[in-house]
This record gives structure tokens, sequence and C-alpha cells, in this order.
């Protein structure tokens, strides 16, 4: 198995992930840490990189270097953003890295930036038209794409770090301050003529991440996760006005907000609240995606690093990586799609709920890394909490309660998710048309031998006769999904009997 580190050395922290790749190229990060250096603060005004800046930025280089190697990392992929392109001597830092670490940085362009941002958001994502905002210290690169292709790109060289340090905001702002913050962000968004052409923001970025906690915690909303949560502009706005009333000792005590980036949050908040105005978006996603996936998949498909299709390469690795049992989640899940086709008449469930099911399906056992024993409650956590990118949090929801219910109907703190989550009552019924489907088609391979190869549904009135085939004996296939005729009949209002085919 390879390991690789990735270290991203941006205006405000330097970054560094390890990935374990296997050897059929599935993958899992198992490092990702973090010090905030602020390179961008450690610029004098000469427009060059200090001497304490670059002290601090090699002793961090040096540090993850160590720690790489402690941890058998054969290769170390590094990369500089804004902070160091706008310094006139950053090729004093990036020769000191070399000399005192042997890692080579590539200082990236602000076209290479937006780039590598571009290919980890699309790789992260199901979305496929929007516009990417990837806000860090010293810059914001903005990304419309249609289609998944890149279709407009713009890098600001302006971010959260700059701007704070322009207009003094670190502290309690003065209302002029703010508003000749304000009045110089509308200038620079109204010069971009296409950015309202698109649907939605997706925002990636540490101040994008900080609004999400803040949010998550301002609203006591559930899942308590990041990647893939939508939170509407009013919100931003509320948030916004909210913290720039504090000073800086009150903003530190802020649930959600990290004590490193309360300083920077009021003009990280202004900087997306003021862009998605001029999107005229009613609402941000937030992706916990990052130029580091961007540098992780131009390495891992060095010729096409954009993935064919997200949800496919994320569902697969997850089961690759951990060693599932793929035949079987591949024979219950075509089993639950053509169950799902077959009986459209009684469901009346379109596309989307389909690939719920399917989705379910596929990880009704991923629990089984934490342990089989209480297996629907461990499933049920390794779907929401697991690096499974590319789906919005109802999906995840769903796909997760859904997943965990293959056996029998697992519904713990399920409300917690109408209430204050992303769920609406409606998905309650969603999940009880579902359910059934799932266990019938979990039961048809209850042996793991592949003795059911395909079934046939035939719907008369009350009754649902399920002609189950294949090349060997099927009772204790039969018998078990027998056992869910009940829960059928309750939820369809129709008998359902399985019979050999």
């Amino acid at each position: 198995m390879e390991r690789i580190g990735i270290i991203d050395i941006g205006s405000n922290s330097i970054r560094l992930v390890i990935i374990a790749i296997k050897a059929n190229r599935a993958h899992h990060l198992i490092e990702n840490l973090k010090r905030t250096v602020r390179l961008r603060s450690g610029v004098d005004q000469g427009g060059l990189l200090t001497q304490q800046g670059i002290d601090n930025a090699v002793e961090t280089v040096a540090l993850f270097a160590k720690f790489c190697q402690a941890r058998q990392v054969k290769r170390i992929i590094a990369a500089a953003t804004a902070a160091v392109r706008q310094a006139a001597n950053a090729h004093v830092l990036v020769e000191r890295i070399f000399q005192e670490t042997g890692i080579q940085v590539q200082v990236l362009s602000g076209e290479e930036e937006a780039y590598l941002g571009y290919i980890g958001l699309v790789n992260s994502v199901t979305e496929t038209t929007g516009l990417m905002a990837d806000l860090g210290g010293g810059s914001l690169k903005l990304v419309g794409f249609v289609d998944r292709l890149n279709r407009h790109s713009v890098t600001l060289e302006f971010g959260a770090v700059s701007l704070m340090e322009k207009y003094s905001l670190s502290d309690l702002p003065q209302a002029e301050n703010l508003q000749a913050f304000e009045a110089f962000l509308d200038e620079s968004f109204s010069q971009i003529p296409w950015l309202a052409e698109y649907p939605r923001v997706i925002g990636i970025g540490g101040t994008f991440r900080s609004l999400a906690r803040v949010y998550r915690n301002h609203v006591h909303y559930v899942p308590d996760l990041t990647d893939g949560i939508t939170i509407p502009t009013a919100k931003v706005e509320e948030l916004y006005h909210l913290l720039s009333t504090m000073p800086l000792e009150q903003r530190r005590q802020v649930p959600g907000l990290e004590q490193a980036r309360a300083d920077l949050i009021v003009t990280g908040l202004g900087i997306i609240y003021r862009l998605l105005k001029a999107a005229r978006s009613p609402e941000v996603m937030v992706s916990a995606s990052s130029i580091r996936d961007g540098l992780f998949f131009r390495y891992l498909y060095p010729r096409d690093p954009i993935l064919f299709n997200v949800l496919t390469h994320h569902t697969n690795n997850l089961i690759e990586y951990h060693n599932l049992d793929e035949n079987h989640l591949r024979r219950v899940s075509n089993l639950a799609v053509t169950l799902f086709d077959q009986l459209a008449p009684l469901h009346g469930l379109g596309s989307l709920e389909r690939r719920l099911l399917l989705m379910a399906s596929l990880l009704h056992e991923l629990g089984v890394v934490v342990s089989v024993e209480s297996l629907e409650k461990h499933t049920l956590y390794t779907v929401l909490n697991s690096r499974f990118l590319g789906l919005a949090h109802r999906e995840r929801v769903l796909v997760a309660y859904l997943a965990a219910s293959h056996d029998r109907p697992f519904r713990a703190n399920l409300m917690d998710y109408v209430n204050h989550g992303p769920l609406v009552p409606e998905d309650l019924d969603l999940l009880k048309k579902l359910t059934p489907l799932l266990q019938v088609a979990h039961s048809l391979d209850r042996s793991r031998a592949g003795v059911v190869t395909h079934v046939k549904a035939d719907l008369s009135p009350g009754r649902c006769e399920l002609k189950v085939f294949g090349p060997r004996k099927r009772d204790l296939e039969i018998s078990d999904a027998s056992r869910h005729a009940p829960a059928f009949e309750q939820e369809y209002g129709v008998q359902l009997v399985v019979l050999p085919g």
C-alpha cells in the first residue's frame, strides 16, 4: 500500500493530508493536520515575506516532513498559494524549504490554483452546473462550470486575511470601515458579468467550513457535517451582521468558531455574503473539498483527473478500500432496483428515490468496519460520517437510515433530522416505502451464494406474487424474504407471496 502526503501552504494556514492508496487505487484519508501560520500577515509594506513568516513556514513544513517520515510516506506533493505567489521574495521561502527538507514546493499561479480547486470540487459533488468560490486568506478563486466543464474562471487577489488587514476588521469593526469594505466588494464583483449565470454557489476553503460550523451551532442543525450542507443567504447575512457587532473576545466564544479564525470571520462572511448577493444566489452549498483534493486526483489520474461519475467512484472506493463483500452488495442492489422498477405502480416513486435505494443497497453493510454486532447502528454512523462525497445532506441521511434498515426498520433519533436537519415530514413516508424493497432484496441473497439471479413481480388486486429464479435451490432465500411480507403488506396494502420461479 502506498502513502502520499500533500502539503498545502496557504495564506492563513499550512495543511498536511496523508492518503493511503491500495494497489487497486482505492484510497483513504488517514491524516489531516493544520497549523495556523498567517503567511499573508507575514508580508511587509514592500510586499516581501518577513523573516519571521519564512521561519514559521519552514519550521512547519519541516515538522510535517518528519511526520510523513514517521508515517512511512514515500512521496510528498507540496504547493503554495496566494501569499507566496504575491511575495516578491517567494523564491527565498521555496529555496529554504528545499534545502532544509528536500521538498520541492510548486508555487501555483492564480489560474492553476483555481483549476485545482475546480478539480477537487467537481470530483466531490454531484452538482453538474454551478459557481465554485474558493476563498483563501489572500485570494478568491471563482469558477463557473456547466456539465462539470470549466466555462468561466477568475482569480481575485484578495482574501479574508488581506481584506481584514486593509479595512481593520479583526476586532469590533467601525461602521465606516465596514461600509468601505462592502463597497469595495460590490465594485469588484460588478466587474464579473457572468456571476449570476449559475444556479448555485458552492463554497470551498476554511472560511466556508467555519461558516458551516457556526451555522450548525446557531440553528442546532443535525447532522454535524460540513460537506454538502446548504445555508440560505438570509442566514449568511444574519450571521455576518451578528458577528460584526461583537468584539474579538466575544467572537472567540461563539460556538463552532475556531479561536484562530475569530479575527477573520467577519471579513470572510462579508465576502461570502456580498458574493451571494452579486450572484443573486438564494443559498450556498459548502463542500469540504479543496485544492488538496485537486492535487490528489491529478496524482492518481494524471491523464484525466476528472472523474467520470462522482457517486460511482466514491461508492466503489468505500467498498474496495474496506474489503466489503462486493459481489453480495451488487446482487442486493440489482435485486432492489429490479423490485423498484417492477413495483412502480405500487410506490409511484421516481429516479431520485431509485438512486437512494441503489446507494443504500450498496452501503448497507458498511457498518461491518466497526462490528457486526449492532450492525444497524454502526451502518447509520459510518454512512453519515465516512468521507463519502457527492451526496447532499438530505440524501445522505435518507441513505444512512435506509441502509441501516436492511433487515429490520432502524429509526433511532430520526425525528431529530426532521426537526433540526434536512429532512421533511414526507421523508418518513419515503423511508417506509423503500425499506421493504431493500429488506426483500437483502433476503434474496441471504446465503451470499448468488442462488437468486432474477425476480418477476406479478401484481393483481390485493396481491403481489414475487417469483424468484435461479439455478439452485432457493428455499432459504424464499423463506427469509417471506419474513418481510407483513411489513410489505402494511405499507403497500397488498399481500406479498414469494414463490420459486
